[in-house]
């Protein structure tokens, strides 16, 4: 135990020192985030956090398997975590350029298809999948590259999709990397425990210049490196499971960033049906309706229904930790049960959105010399 906590404590000491001269090189060469009439901060923010988060999990994470010799020479994980350090790199980079110059949605997509598609081909994939009522699929090379890369494709861009709230990604990111560690812990894959430990120890660490107000962003390069990180050790925590692999509990690991996803999704393309009809149900034109920004994530509601920041953020740490707690105690559940679980939370899910919506609509639709003052958004 005391090997793994100095893989949590080192990469975390190195972001408390390594953040602030991220702030102060980013300020110094103007790569800011500058306020606009759709962005939250009313001041010049430095963008690099994700470099920093970066630099931290990799050289903490080498600094201690420097110190444990038996884990840094001898045990079987070392190359799967330098395949794991080079995707996360490579994600970074995308967003890092993103983030500096906008690259176009169609260049991005396709880049993240082949940095995934280069990851399964690496070792890290999805294996046989078990389905509700006794099916299986199995793990044949073409289902299980397509499921893969739509599973990496997927939590990357959800954890930049909920990057809306200072703190948010980040201390969700300590969440599920810890929810990841204790998976991968339980099936003795312990490359993913220590990948998964070094990621939340940098993003604690992050963490305290990252809280509202923050003194730094993640940017995309962040976001796209978390959730690629996320997604590839949570398959990988449960590659020694004996039976097929129940993508439910990877599935609720990471539970806030894919539910706001899949729900923001759904409402899309629910709305884009009742405009257009039958003559809606282009394939184009249902991925640009989906795709189609605007106010409706979880953070955006719970700031419109009236949370300031701060209780935004409390608000969508318990819930990661809610669903954290139950992807942990339902691995030992049937499959038809968590599918079942599965399924309640997603309508569940609706429910509270639409309600959500209602409630900041209408608290929109009053005078604003007749209510509160809206609180600012933080991130």
């Amino acid at each position: 135990m005391s090997s793994f906590a100095l893989v949590l404590l080192l990469p975390w000491a190195v972001a408390l020192v390594v953040t602030p001269a991220v702030i102060w090189w980013a300020t110094r060469q103007g790569l800011m985030d500058h306020p606009t009439a759709r962005k939250a901060h009313t001041r010049p923010t430095p963008l690099l956090g994700g470099v920093a988060v970066l630099i931290a999990s990799a050289v903490g994470l080498a600094l201690a398997l420097w110190f444990i010799q038996p884990l840094g020479w001898g045990f079987e994980g070392v190359e799967s975590l330098l395949v794991l350090g080079g995707g996360a790199l490579a994600m970074g980079a995308l967003g890092l350029y993103d983030d500096l110059y906008d690259v176009r949605a169609g260049s991005k997509a396709a880049i993240q298809i082949a940095v995934a598609a280069a990851t399964w081909w690496l070792g890290f994939r999805l294996g046989s999948l078990q389905l509700p009522f006794g099916f299986v699929l199995v793990d044949a090379a073409a289902p299980s590259l397509l499921l893969t890369v739509a599973w990496i494709v997927l939590v990357t861009n959800a954890f930049n999709l909920i990057d809306g709230l200072d703190g948010l990604t980040t201390g969700i990111g300590v969440i599920t990397a810890l929810t990841v560690y204790w998976l991968a812990a339980e099936f003795r894959e312990t490359g993913a425990a220590l990948g998964a430990l070094a990621l939340s120890g940098a993003l604690a660490g992050f963490l305290r210049y990252n809280l509202p107000p923050a003194r730094i962003f993640l940017g995309d390069c962040g976001a796209y490196a978390i959730g690629y990180t996320i997604s590839v050790l949570a398959i990988t925590s449960y590659q020694r499971s004996s039976t097929a692999m129940l993508i439910v509990v990877p599935l609720l690991a990471v539970g806030v960033p894919m539910l706001d996803t899949l729900l923001v999704s759904l409402r899309r393309f629910l709305w884009h049906v009742r405009q257009g009809g039958l003559r809606g149900l282009h394939p184009m034109q249902i991925v640009r309706a989906v795709m189609r920004a605007d106010r409706g994530h979880i953070h955006h509601l719970l700031l419109r229904s009236g949370f300031d920041g701060r209780r935004a953020l409390a608000a969508l740490y318990a819930l990661s930790a809610a669903l954290g707690v139950i992807a942990l105690g339902t691995r030992n559940a049937s499959a038809n049960a968590r599918w079942g679980l599965l399924l309640g939370l997603l309508v569940s899910g609706f429910v509270a959105q639409r309600w959500l919506e209602r409630r900041a609509e209408a608290r929109e639709r009053v005078p604003a010399s007749a209510s509160d003052p809206a609180p600012r958004p933080t991130g």
